[in-house]
């Protein structure tokens, strides 16, 4: 076992290791709840199926640390340095990342329900199938991140950073994207209905086959024009697709000429937005 010696052994018997140099570590399948470990190197610790819940991690090193199957709920994990941790299946819900380095992290199938991942830095992240209902990750960038399938169902992205994110097949129901930055990424399926996308920068945004229904797009910039594309609905409705679609969409900056609705089918096919 990697780490100093003396602080594993006094993590163990009192759970308390502040500051403490547990780097490559094997800690897995520890009873640590509740444990105190803010500022504490734990970079490249193996903390494997680790029941972590409640603990303070605050400012500790985490980087390239195995956290498979881990339980850090309500967990302390505010400004941690986790680049490249490794958080597959992990259980993190109304965990506190405030501030948090996630870059290139392994967030596949992560349960982050009600986490507070505000400024939060998730570059290059792989968070595909992970759960972030009702989280928080306001101003949090998360530029080139892959999430796809990911549940973000009334979260909180105002002001987020979400330029060539993949959001392929996504739930985003009722989200707050007020503001955020979307230029160039992926929504191919995904369902915006009732999102707030009000400011929000959409140019070379891919918008086939979304469902906007309902959704906010006060002042949208980058909606235009270009090729064909499905916008699906939750809900049948009686009037032409075209007007339906419009009547929940302001395109304040699009160019939207008679001929493009003209030339609308009854499938459902538009012409392409961003």
């Amino acid at each position: 076992m990697s780490g100093n010696t003396a602080h594993i052994k006094r993590l163990l018997e009192t759970k308390q290791c502040q500051g403490g140099n547990l780097s490559d570590a094997n800690l897995a399948r520890l009873k640590l709840g509740g444990a105190h470990l803010s500022g504490a190197d734990l970079s490249f610790a193996n903390l494997n199926g680790t029941d972590l819940s409640g603990a303070n991690l605050s400012g500790a090193d985490l980087s390239f640390a195995n956290l498979v199957a881990a339980n850090l709920t309500n967990a302390d994990l505010s400004g941690v340095d986790s680049k490249g941790v490794n958080l597959f299946d992990a259980n993190l819900n109304g965990a506190e990342l405030s501030g948090a380095d996630l870059g290139f992290a392994n967030l596949v199938n992560t349960s982050m329900v009600r986490a507070n991942l505000s400024g939060a830095d998730l570059v290059g992240a792989n968070l595909v199938g992970a759960n972030l209902t009702d989280a928080n990750l306001s101003g949090a960038d998360l530029g080139g991140a892959n999430l796809g399938n990911v549940k973000l169902v009334g979260a909180n992205l105002l002001n987020a950073d979400l330029r060539d994110v993949r959001l392929v097949g996504g739930d985003l129901t009722d989200a707050d994207l007020r503001d955020a930055d979307l230029r160039d990424v992926n929504l191919l399926n995904a369902d915006l209905s009732g999102a707030n996308l009000t400011g929000a920068n959409l140019s070379g945004a891919n918008l086939s086959g979304v469902n906007l229904s309902g959704a906010n797009m006060d002042g949208a910039i980058g909606l235009y024009i270009d090729s064909p594309v499905e916008i699906r609905r939750s809900e049948p409705r009686k009037s032409s697709v075209t007007q339906s679609v419009l009547s929940y969409m302001s395109l304040p900056q699009a160019s939207v000429h008679s001929s493009a609705a003209q030339n609308s089918n009854v499938n459902g096919t538009l012409p392409r937005l961003g």
